[in-house]
Order: structure tokens, then sequence, then C-alpha cells
């Protein structure tokens, strides 16, 4: 499974994951002739929204996304989670299935961090551990 690094941390992309999976189930409870909605709600936030277009899910140390379109060529998602040894400055793992959807994974990562004016916040700088 294709995977990359991401500076952006696990509770960034639930911040900005979380405000479109609401945006996804608002606008899906208002139409509702996209078919099936599921919508989980645990406590304060919204743990599955699952709808005939996308299907976002909140786990406690991963979050899913799955963008479904009319046939099965032109599913794309990616699964994020916390990288959890601190070998390099990246924050996070994304796991996707097919390599040929990479460029449309970090592009649409880009787009909603940068819609979410997000800016990654780096685990450590070399600075801190260089002698002086």
């Amino acid at each position: 499974m294709p995977t990359i690094r991401s500076l952006y941390s696990l509770e960034q992309f639930e911040e900005v994951l979380q405000k479109l999976a609401h945006k996804v189930a608002v606008d899906a409870v208002e139409n509702m002739s996209q078919g099936n909605v599921r919508i989980i709600i645990h406590g304060p936030r919204l743990s599955i929204v699952d709808t005939s277009k996308y299907q976002i899910r909140f786990y406690p140390k991963r979050i899913s996304y799955l963008s479904m379109g009319q046939n099965y060529e032109a599913w794309w998602g990616f699964e994020v989670e916390a990288k959890p040894y601190l070998t390099s400055n990246h924050s996070s793992k994304i796991s996707f299935a097919r390599e040929e959807k990479r460029k449309k994974v970090t592009e649409f990562i880009d787009k909603i961090m940068a819609d979410a004016s997000i800016k990654p916040i780096p685990r450590f700088k070399l600075s801190n551990y260089s002698k002086r």
C-alpha cells in the first residue's frame, strides 16, 4: 500500500475533516435524493458520515476518507494516522490503495489544509539537537 509522510498532525487532519464531514452530512440531509445517509455521532464529534458520494470515518487513532464515483475506477481515498516514531519531522502517515491516486490524494490534502488556513507544525527542530 503506497504511503505519504505528512507534516500535518493527526489532530490537524481531524479538525479539517470534522468540518468537511459536517458539511457533507448537512448537504446529504438537505438533499435526501442522494440515497442512503448514515451519520453517527459520539459526544461532541462525528464518528461516521456515510453517503452515496463520501465516506468519512473517525477512529481513536486514525481517520479514513473515501470519495466514491459512478464506477469503482473513479473511487479514491486515504487513511491518515499518527506516525509513532521520530525518525523524521513528519507527524502523520497517509496510506492509499493505488499508486496512480497519489497525485489526487496530495492535491486534495493540500487544498483542504489551505482552505482551512492550517499550517504544518514540525515535531522538532534539528537546531534544538545540534551542537553550537
